[in-house]
């Protein structure tokens, strides 16, 4: 590896974190923005093969399913692969789920089609293999960055770094509607290309933490070894620490939501309004500006208030307002861009602000002591319990949609975010005091949550 000065190394470890897990998130995209293509193809009797479904609803309940299937098993790896990264390299487990999801994807997507293979077990099997080895990224990326980033302007830097998840799925949609013209198969193939590709940068370009970085430049060591502080924890431990168990409740109800979009989104757009594939692939990418806008500006004005859970709350009452005007905006590109793009702010904003810089802020709060052992246990545990939600939460969309229609969707996502709001309220309260007495003068500032968490 090149020798280089930390700021170097520091950016470099940024760079290429942040586009490994937005070619996680763009592989995700594969499915969810040719959901109309697959769905016809499985209807279809004039490729040699028998329909796979009988009708659209079922074929639509099918794909539910499988979003379904992924986030449960994304969600109970996330466990697993959040408890084994406090343990093992992090950069080794981040480049083997990319590897992994490169073979995962081709086989769900691209094989079936080029050898007439088309079985339900078989979509189910590859879908869950797909869920599993996707959860190997989120836990180990932000122990990486909580390693190389320390507390000044946190809410900012992960900010930013949080929006890699927006931005992978823009780059999935366009990438995705640039080549669907070729046929849905490939849309699956070249993804899994480009994240295998990733794989070989992660392994070959970065280091897991600065001691990392030292012992291989001064050691010349293949194989490098941690030098951190702490032992790893349990899962039932990093749950009861502050704060902890609160977040997972509002990111279970908020990820929902928020994955709902990633989903869903292309395929309401086609549905609803009768809009071209390709345009519904390219219209939902303002959903994905709106969280890079919201996770930005978010950690950058948690960073200067001292607090992350008052703006948070606000965000989530904006969202119930924006999610209800969306529901109503009507086929019009225009203003469905617009208000997608508000919906993004307060949905996307705040779950990637939870997932990103409140993840470190829980993970390396006073009660751990100084472990910097627990950093990946507490993020598999923050966003695992999102993506339980989340996968309940893919199951019933379709039903609510067949049943009740569209709108009654976005009223489900309304209630969703309020019990979000609840579920950090306190938190939010005691925040709010704080920043009274600061204001004040009865208290010291407080350079971010984490600071204050063990008041909770």
């Amino acid at each position: 590896m090149i020798q280089m000065t930390t700021p170097s190394r520091k950016a470099l470890v940024f760079i290429v974190t942040f586009v490994s897990y937005g070619l996680y998130h763009a592989s995700r995209k594969s499915l969810s923005g040719v959901k109309s293509s697959i769905k016809a193809d499985w209807l279809s009797n004039t490729t040699g093969h028998p329909p796979l479904f009988a009708n659209e609803a079922d074929a639509k309940h099918f794909l539910g399913s499988l979003d379904a299937i992924f986030m449960a098993a994304y969600a109970a790896a996330l466990f697993f692969w959040g408890w084994l990264g406090d343990r093992l390299n992090p950069k080794y487990v981040v480049a083997a789920g990319m590897i992994g999801s490169a073979i995962t994807l081709t086989l769900f997507g691209t094989i079936p089609k080029w050898f007439n293979f088309y079985h339900a077990p078989y979509y189910i099997v590859t879908y869950i293999a797909f869920g599993l080895v996707q959860a190997c990224g989120w836990p180990s990326e932000i122990a990486i960055m909580a390693n190389w980033f320390g507390k000044g302007n946190r809410g900012f830097v992960m900010g930013v770094w949080a929006a890699c998840q927006p931005v992978g799925n823009i780059f999935g949609s366009i990438f995705t509607a640039m080549v669907l013209p070729l046929g849905y198969e490939y849309t699956f193939l070249l993804n899994s290309v480009l994240i295998a590709v990733g794989a070989v940068v992660v392994v070959t370009a970065i280091d897991s933490s600065p001691e990392d970085a030292e012992e291989h430049l001064e050691a010349n060591s293949n194989e490098p070894h941690h030098n951190f502080h702490g032992e790893p924890i349990s899962l039932f431990k990093a749950l009861l620490l502050p704060g902890v168990l609160a977040y997972c409740i509002c990111n279970a109800c908020l990820k929902l939501v928020n994955y709902a979009f990633f989903f869903w989104l292309p395929l309401y757009l086609t549905d609803a309004y009768h809009w071209e594939e390709s345009q519904a692939d390219q219209l939902s990418i303002w959903y994905d500006f709106g969280g890079i806008i919201g996770s930005v500006l978010g950690g950058y004005i948690t960073d200067k208030m001292g607090k992350r859970s008052p703006l948070i709350v606000s965000m989530l009452i904006c969202s119930i307002g924006s999610l209800y005007f969306y529901a109503h905006v009507g086929p019009y590109m225009f203003w469905n861009a617009l208000v997608m793009t508000t919906v993004g702010v307060t949905v996307s904003g705040p779950y990637n602000l939870i997932v990103g810089s409140i993840s470190i802020d829980l993970g390396s709060q006073p009660a751990l002591a100084g472990n910097t052992q627990a950093m990946s246990t507490v993020s598999g545990l923050l966003d695992g319990t999102g993506s339980a939600g989340s996968a309940i939460g893919q199951l019933l969309i379709p039903i609510i949609q067949d049943d009740l229609g569209w709108k009654a969707v976005f009223y489900v996502f309304m209630l969703l975010n309020g019990f979000a709001i609840l579920a950090i309220l306190k938190r939010c309260i005691i925040d709010l005091k704080s920043l009274r007495k600061l204001r004040s003068g009865e208290e010291s500032p407080l350079l971010n949550d984490e600071e204050g968490i063990h008041e909770e």
